[in-house]
């Protein structure tokens, strides 16, 4: 038999819960009610003044955005562009009130952007980077071009020296191994690089002598430069590492800090997949160049040399005045 006190209890509890239950239902009422609508190709989603824009046109606005402003949709987001989109709006109808459009200057201006538009659409669609490279055009671009493709792969010593300061403008030598190490003069550098290289040919180990000798961060690999592409180096090293056989040594090469020993470990043609986005870079550059020549060709440009006069070059390098 229920005491009175827990009779108490139970005729608070019953009215509570039923007030929670109420209260919820009323709040998903409220959310029901506030959930967006979907909106239909024709509502109007911006009004800005007087000028209502429906989902429709608000949509093809920003698919044909120019490339200059697509990037401001993905950073602003859908509504942070509206909002702009809103503000540009705004001045251009101010625009409209104060008859700016109908100033020469004005008309004179739009036709020159849309001259620019005009070219800059028609050179994406032409020869734009959304144009693809062809399969085989980049096969047989990689084909021909085997030599510049080419790779070495260098172990290598190097020993600095302390360069003349005309020589180092604007130029960072390679981080030393060892930044404790003085340099050297470069007689001492090109001295020490010499028995260094006699005593490899001689049969020492130019792995270990890297490791304790060179002053490059590639000694604590034993010298291991990996796989050098062409252009790496200066053209006269360069030239040198690139006509080296199998297991052949340098002589020191200098380049402005030191000088380099090098040892050819191999060679290989650098893999279609590694280059692959560098060939169609290439490819895509001359489909632009071609592009500009035919444009020549078929709209020629000539000058009336009455206002154009051929100007000469100043002889100290001044522009034309």
């Amino acid at each position: 038999m229920l005491k009175p006190s827990q009779f108490s209890v139970g005729r608070t509890l019953l009215p509570a819960a039923l007030l929670s239950c109420a209260l919820l239902a009323a709040a998903r009422q409220v959310q029901a009610q506030d959930a967006p609508s979907p909106v239909g190709p024709g509502d109007v989603v911006l009004t800005v003044g007087d000028r209502k824009i429906t989902l429709e046109e608000f949509e093809k606005i920003t698919e044909s955005l120019p490339p200059q402003f697509a990037g401001a949709l993905s950073q602003l987001g859908k509504r942070g562009f509206a909002d702009q989109f809103g503000n540009l709006l705004a001045l251009s109808l101010e625009g409209e009130k104060l008859q700016i459009a109908d100033r020469e200057g004005f008309r004179q201006m739009l036709d020159f952007q849309r001259m620019l538009l005009l070219a800059q659409t028609t050179v994406n669609e032409l020869a734009g980077p959304q144009v693809p490279v062809s399969e085989p055009d980049v096969q047989s671009a990689y084909d021909a071009h085997q030599e510049e493709l080419q790779e070495v792969h260098l172990r290598g010593i190097y020993i600095p020296f302390d360069p003349e300061p005309e020589e180092v403008e604007g130029q960072a030598p390679p981080e030393p191994a060892n930044p404790e190490a003085g340099t050297v003069s470069e007689a001492d550098a090109l001295a020490k690089a010499d028995a260094l290289r006699a005593r490899i040919q001689g049969g020492a180990d130019i792995a270990e002598l890297a490791r304790t000798e060179s002053e490059h961060p590639t000694s604590s690999s034993g010298g291991d430069f990996g796989f050098v592409k062409r252009g790496q180096f200066a053209p006269e090293i360069d030239n040198a590492i690139f006509s080296l056989e199998p297991s052949q040594i340098t002589a020191p090469l200098r380049d402005r800090f030191g000088y380099f020993i090098f040892r050819l470990e191999g060679k290989r043609t650098a893999p279609l997949d590694q280059v692959r986005q560098i060939i169609e870079n290439s490819l895509r550059q001359q489909r632009m160049m071609d592009l500009f020549a035919r444009m020549k060709s078929a709209y020629p440009v000539t000058l009336n040399p009455g206002y154009f006069p051929e100007e000469e070059p100043d002889p100290l390098g001044l522009p034309p005045q």
